[in-house]
């Protein structure tokens, strides 16, 4: 058991957020007919209990047992002030709210340990998107959703429960569907995407996922225009500024149709505000308009803390007062402070602060990837002050966790190596000498086949995942589908060894853009197979290359040769191309 667990914990955390969606889907649905279900955070303890099981036992990342204890020592404290300070009915319902809050420091804290051993595919965080966009996208087109509001205000969430964390969850996650729009192939799925996803984000009715839009369109623009200015590609600053345009007038003519739009004039009306200039000049409406009360209830919370006893100002003074829920700040950074005290707060954000500067300490972000990454981390500060319902909240944080270790810069590097069979031809002297020289330290190595094999011991810390091939069809693409979400461009080299087997050479191009064929004996022409497709073309003698350049002399530049398939240093060199 745990080798299955050491060897699929990338898996086993992508399925968990690919079904995230439909957790909330159930828990929505639950508490919309009153029954107070709680599958969503049963199943989020279940899985934060696992990996922190994973990390410790599995990987001996003994270290994390230190934080883990003072945690612990913090809950029994602020359990103990329940029992002094408040009537013991809420002891249940005060520990769920702090197991909530918690979540996202210990998650953080047990990810990162394994950040060379992770790495989730940008698809399962786009996939993951799609599912939340789809369950509010087909409940508000045929007008059978549940409302964002319940009085005075506009708006639709599907079957979802929570308006702020499905605004927050679509919000971190929209510089990511940014990433995957650019490397889309297909036109006809971005429209398609776009298209859902304007139209739940301005159907919603909440104005975390326009801002965060606005943002993201903004960083990209100027990544944009400064690539096009070092490079004098000016044609494409003008096709961009049109695009701009064409975007704005499209905003300004849909807009006054949506219910975003309806809600802020509602809002108007009911503070009796005629221009919306007038609300900067009181304070008040500040409060209202923009952060919709907040500050009052910061306000209201910070008079309670000061008058509690210095016990509750240390370990906090909870959620509920005389049995009845108090209404949250909805600004995570105070509600945190607020209801578990100094002591509380020093401990989440000393594991938060610790983890962020790891992993920013002389970050430089070059690649529109990295710099969407950072947009999302950024989003994930900003809304986690205004809104709310971002590291406070199980189902958002395990996104917000993803998206941080994602920034870190792995010591170990994946690669993944494809063939039909090991035991073809010279193809298992060639795969066995490069999986047992690469240094397991520095490398993970996943191995895709047909058909199961066993290997000695020497090559244990190879993931083996067999793909097989049936005769049907419909199998055969959806088991393509399922590995290309799970891990679409998440290897920093891919090879496949030529074998006549269509989907393994598919697999190489859709698990890394760096990728390459190799050809062990001499090129034969195959239809399944583009070498267009390809970054690389490997050969493993001279000879071999030079008979293949007389036929296609097109391909010189992107041929190489491994002489020695057991020289550690060549192999490790054509890694890091």
């Amino acid at each position: 058991m745990n080798t299955y667990l050491k060897k699929n914990i990338n898996t086993i955390i992508s399925i968990f957020i690919l079904i995230s969606p439909i957790i909330d889907l159930i828990t929505g649905i639950s508490l919309h007919y009153n029954y107070n279900f709680t599958l969503g955070i049963i199943m989020r303890i279940i899985f934060l209990l696992l990996i922190c099981y994973i990390s410790v036992f599995i990987y001996k990342k003994k270290k994390l047992l230190i934080p883990y204890s003072i945690i612990v020592l913090y809950f029994i404290l602020y359990i103990l002030g329940i029992f002094l300070y408040k009537d013991q009915s809420v002891l249940l319902l005060e520990l769920q709210r702090t197991i909530k809050v918690f979540y996202f420091p210990i998650l953080l804290l047990t990810i990162y340990s394994l950040k060379d051993e992770i790495k989730i595919s940008k698809l399962v965080l786009l996939v993951s998107l799609f599912l939340y966009l789809f369950a509010i996208f087909i409940p508000t087109v045929t007008n059978i959703g549940y409302k964002s509001y319940q009085i005075t205000k506009k708006g639709t969430l599907g079957f979802f429960n929570s308006a702020n964390e499905i605004s927050g969850i679509i919000s971190i996650l929209t510089p990511i569907m940014f990433i995957l729009l650019k490397e889309s192939k297909s036109k006809l799925s971005r429209i398609f995407l776009i298209i859902m996803y304007l139209t739940v984000i301005l159907m919603m009715g909440t104005k975390s996922p326009l801002l965060s839009l606005l943002i993201t369109i903004l960083f990209s623009i100027i990544y944009y225009w400064i690539y096009s200015i070092k490079n004098k590609k000016y044609k494409n600053l003008l096709v961009s500024i049109i695009i701009i345009i064409v975007f704005n007038a499209f905003l300004v003519v849909i807009t006054p149709k949506t219910n975003f739009y309806k809600n802020i004039r509602t809002h108007l009306k009911f503070l009796h505000v005629k221009d919306i200039v007038n609300v900067v000049k009181d304070e008040k409406l500040i409060d209202h308009f923009i952060f919709s009360q907040r500050l009052t209830f910061l306000s209201d919370k910070a008079y309670r803390y000061k008058h509690s006893s210095t016990y509750e100002k240390l370990l906090g003074i909870g959620y509920y007062v005389e049995r009845k829920e108090e209404k949250l700040i909805e600004m995570d950074y105070f509600d945190i402070y607020y209801s578990h005290g100094l002591i509380g707060f020093t401990i989440f954000f000393t594991i938060t602060m610790y983890v962020l500067y790891k992993i920013l300490d002389n970050k430089k972000t070059r690649s529109y990837d990295e710099l969407m990454l950072t947009t999302s981390l950024l989003l994930i500060i900003l809304l986690s002050f205004f809104t709310g319902h971002i590291i406070t909240s199980p189902s958002v944080s395990l996104l917000c966790v993803i998206i941080i270790v994602s920034l870190e810069k792995r010591k170990k590097k994946n690669l993944l190596l494809a063939s039909q069979d090991i035991n073809i031809g010279n193809n298992k002297n060639t795969i066995l000498k490069i999986t047992n020289k690469i240094d397991k330290e520095m490398y993970n190595i996943d191995l895709i086949l047909e058909k199961e094999i066993i290997l000695n011991k020497s090559s244990e810390n190879i993931r083996i995942k067999v793909i097989k091939v049936t005769n049907n069809k419909v199998t055969n693409f959806f088991k393509l589908l399922f590995f290309k979400i799970l891990n679409y461009n998440n290897y920093d080299f891919s090879c496949y060894f030529e074998s006549n087997s269509p989907i393994c050479s598919k697999l190489a191009l859709l698990t890394s853009s760096n990728n390459s064929i190799y050809y062990y004996n001499k090129y034969r022409n195959n239809k399944n197979i583009d070498l267009d497709d390809y970054k690389y073309i490997i050969f493993n003698s001279t000879d071999l290359k030079d008979s293949f350049l007389k036929q296609h002399k097109g391909y010189k530049d992107k041929t190489l040769v491994i002489e020695r398939i057991d020289k550690k240093t060549e192999l490790e060199g054509i890694f890091n191309i």
